[in-house]
């Protein structure tokens, strides 16, 4: 699944500048991604918002792996 960057924004308050502060690059930076993200910078986001504790949009799960009995 991938993001629009509009949904990447939002992740983030609504801010290019706090959606770049997390993932590490520009608010330039940020303005220059296409509409819709490649699975790259989709990763990016997705990564920092689990990092950072944010919610993310409905369709994204995070798998959590329990260890296997011995």
């Amino acid at each position: 699944m991938l993001l629009t960057k509009q949904q990447a924004i939002d992740i983030f308050g609504g801010s290019g500048a706090e959606l770049g502060r997390a993932v590490g690059l520009s608010r330039a930076r940020i303005s220059q991604w296409p509409e819709m993200l490649a699975q790259r910078e989709t990763d990016l986001v997705v990564g920092a918002a689990i990092r950072l504790g944010k919610k993310l949009p409905r369709g994204f799960t995070i798998a959590r792996t329990q260890p296997r009995a011995a």
